[in-house]
């Protein structure tokens, strides 16, 4: 049976309330779906004029719900499950459509992620709904359209709900606005007033609670194979409105509380617990707060550097050592079209340039370490103001560019300021500049088959190997065996 129909059989099921609190009652999260039934209610933006009739008075600060602990307290950095299902879930929200969304069996539109050479996959769909318990996912234009209403910023309500580690699969988290305008860095925010702030959170807020997902895990090392039937990425159980009352009567909201919880997922992959046990798989990586601040003050102006802020947080947490090559890094950043179209317009091929040198400068100046490898990112193709005086470039230079590597590194301040960083796994290493990984990827394979003008079916002819082999190692589909890495290396030199 295909992922897909296991995920149409299966769904999770936690119920959902919105309730708008009013001075009359104390609004309290409400309990589990499996202890209690609660009268749902569909989440809705206050209507002034029903605010304004109203003769209650709204509530008091005081009487807003517990939120969860702060993140950061007096630090720079937290900890956040850094697992390739949030990975994935980051990246829908941040490159949209540049990813190659699909039709699954039943014409729903999904993307989908193998895992260990095909053996498993995480699949992910979308969904308009917010009250139902099972949402329906959708197809064609319908998905496309809530796809194309990501927001990048929402990918930072994403990255903080994924920094809850207390057993996030049993226990909710409620935060307020307070909290959001916090970690985003919106206090110091002047061009928005506080209802246009509120609306923005309330947005951004909800759009990770738009994915669904299905994952089929297959054995790793020690920890066992696992299916996780198909349900929100997470749930939105409650959006608390409180309002101030002046002295005539006229309502006006000041404050948002929300309660979420994450999907079942969750007891794999943020189980801390399960790790030891090896009943899970989590991994866990650091969350700077001023990635957030950075992402939300670059998204307009500088979109590529604020989507590769948001990839380098996890592709970092994994392999800091290991260099990037240019043509993927650029493809997270605008797209494998965008990059395409620069290779065949020479317009187009000088702003997409200019553009990845300003976000490179963008990167930089926000705290991001980054080195270029002298073999192959030469002085000549670097940004201004990192080794290239003349503003003219060489001929032939992008695809010197595509095939360049480099390292981009997060700030060694936002890992020495995080808690229990000492006994993080993921502990910083800075690159030498001929420290250039020796393995051969599938990456690195399809930029050195271009950089000689080859095609698929001159690489095969080449090397023995077969064309439809020679494209699933480039798509990163397959590995590639130690025999066949020295055949390739061979026909590269």
């Amino acid at each position: 049976m295909s992922y897909q129909d296991n995920a149409n059989k299966k769904r999770s099921s936690l119920a959902k309330a919105s309730v708008e609190e009013q001075s009359t009652q104390n609004a309290t999260p409400k309990e589990s779906p499996s202890k209690k039934k609660a009268a749902t209610r569909k989440p809705q933006k206050p209507n002034p004029e029903v605010a304004k009739s109203s003769k209650t008075k709204s509530s008091a600060l005081s009487e807003h719900p517990k939120t969860s602990p702060n993140l950061f307290g007096d630090r720079q950095t937290t900890r956040m499950a850094a697992a390739l299902p949030i990975w994935e879930a980051s990246s829908i929200l941040t490159q949209r459509k540049h990813l190659p969304w699909d039709n699954d069996l039943n014409g729903k539109l999904y993307y989908a992620r193998d895992i260990g050479d095909g053996q498993g996959a995480i699949h992910f769909w979308v969904t308009e709904n917010l009250e139902d318990e099972r949402p329906a996912t959708l197809a064609g234009a319908a998905a496309l359209a809530v796809i194309d209403t990501f927001d990048i910023r929402a990918a930072c309500m994403h990255l903080i709900y994924a920094a809850q580690m207390e057993r996030p699969w049993e226990q909710e988290l409620i935060i307020d606005d307070r909290q959001i305008e916090a970690y985003l860095g919106l206090k110091k925010r002047t061009d928005k007033n506080r209802q246009e702030k509120l609306a923005l959170i309330e947005e951004l807020a909800k759009q990770p609670c738009k994915i669904t997902t299905f994952i089929s895990w297959a054995t790793q090392g020690k920890i066992k194979g696992f299916t996780v039937e198909e349900g929100r990425l997470w749930h939105l159980l409650g959006t608390h409105y409180h309002y101030q009352e002046d002295l005539f009567g006229n309502k006006e909201l000041t404050n948002i509380t929300f309660i979420f919880k994450a999907g079942l997922w969750a007891k794999y992959f943020l189980n801390e617990e399960g790790r030891g046990d090896r009943s899970a798989y989590c991994q866990q990586g650091n969350l700077p707060q001023a990635v957030l601040e950075s992402v939300m003050s670059l998204w307009q102006h500088r979109e590529g550097a604020a989507r590769l802020m948001v990839w380098l947080l996890f592709k970092t947490q994994f392999n800091r050592h290991e260099p990037l090559n240019v043509q993927v890094v650029m493809e997270v950043a605008y797209g494998a079209e965008k990059v395409e179209q620069a290779r065949t317009n020479s317009e187009y091929r000088k702003k997409l340039a200019s553009t990845w040198d300003e976000d490179l400068l963008a990167l930089h100046d926000r705290g991001w370490l980054i080195q270029f490898d002298p073999n192959t990112y030469l002085p000549e193709i670097q940004p201004p103001g990192f080794g290239r005086d003349d503003m003219q470039r060489p001929r032939g230079f992008f695809d010197k560019l595509l095939a360049a590597y480099l390292w981009i590194t997060p700030s060694e301040d936002w890992i020495a300021t995080s808690p229990e960083s000492s006994q993080s796994s993921a502990t910083l290493h800075t690159p030498q500049p001929n420290e250039v990984d020796s393995k051969l990827t599938g990456s690195r394979v399809k930029t050195l088959r271009q950089a000689k003008g080859w095609s698929q079916r001159k690489l095969a002819k080449l090397s023995g190997l077969s064309q439809g082999l020679i494209s699933l190692i480039e798509n990163e589909e397959r590995s590639i065996s130690s025999e066949n890495e020295q055949i390739l290396n061979r026909i590269f030199e």
